[in-house]
């Protein structure tokens, strides 16, 4: 997970080595030239109409690979700000409201211009993948909650983590932003939410789990687990992860969270 965080050739033209043999005829150029057939033909081709066949190459719309992360970045803290206005997802915003302003990071890479300004990521989800840890057992881990919550909106298998603390995002990229989930083509059904009741993290290399835990795990999805441990009071938490559903998601770079804070 990054808290931050796929040629046609001809084929050559086989030319003989043995030199083609020709035949010289002689021509009288200027009789052919001059004979009416031969102006006739020509004058007739120029005026056949020349039509407008389509170029199969070009494509009037780019198209968009969904497992190839995409990044779109803003040019100012107010282009974030009109973004979250208009289209954050209003239970998120809500919960920042209640939980007085607390926010879930991600990490950022602290060499890219991502990290300056505020951007728009659409990516896929990583956390099935051994990679993201680096470990065979999270992905193991991860297979057997994405089990568990099959039936849920929100898993393992569409989701990314955030988490409630900087300094933790921060070890995904070396810097730090806030995210704001931004709907999708369902509205509000396009942007979901899921963290342990007991807080915490879901994985880590200090706490490792094994597939029984995953099982056993108790998770709460907001709004299908409703009156227990909602997601302002998972906000208000030291260090919880948030596992979020979004196609789309909105960074800022924890450098211009006081500005931030103004403007909301």
């Amino acid at each position: 997970v990054n808290h931050h965080k796929r040629s046609n050739e001809l084929a050559p033209i086989c030319m003989s080595s043995k030199p083609t043999e020709t035949t010289s005829i002689p021509i009288n150029r200027r009789q052919i030239l001059s004979s009416i057939p031969f102006i006739a033909a020509v004058t007739a081709s120029s005026q056949i109409p020349r039509l407008n066949t389509p170029n199969i190459f070009e494509s009037a719309t780019p198209i968009t690979d969904p497992t190839v992360p995409q990044t779109t970045t803003l040019s100012s803290l107010n282009e974030a700000l009109q973004t979250i206005s208009s289209s954050c997802d209003r239970r998120y915003l809500h919960a920042v409201v209640a939980s007085d302003y607390k926010f879930m990071y991600r990490g950022l890479p602290a060499n890219e211009k991502s990290s300056t300004l505020p951007s728009i990521q659409s990516e896929p989800s990583d956390l099935l993948l051994p990679s993201t840890y680096g470990s065979i057992e999270a992905a193991n881990f991860f297979a057997a909650l994405e089990e568990q919550m099959q039936s849920q909106p929100v898993k393992p298998s569409n989701g990314h983590l955030a988490v409630t603390n900087v300094d933790a995002a921060k070890v995904w990229g070396g810097e730090a932003a806030s995210i704001w989930p931004l709907l999708g083509g369902e509205g509000e059904n396009s942007v979901h939410f899921a963290w342990l009741e007991d807080g915490g993290e879901f994985w880590s290399d200090q706490k490792k789990r094994n597939r029984d835990d995953a099982s056993n795990m108790k998770v709460i999805v907001d709004g299908v687990d409703c009156g227990r441990f909602s997601l302002e009071d998972a906000l208000e938490g030291d260090n919880v992860e948030i596992l979020f559903r979004a196609d789309r998601f909105l960074m800022v770079p924890v450098s211009m969270e006081e500005e931030l804070l103004q403007g909301l």
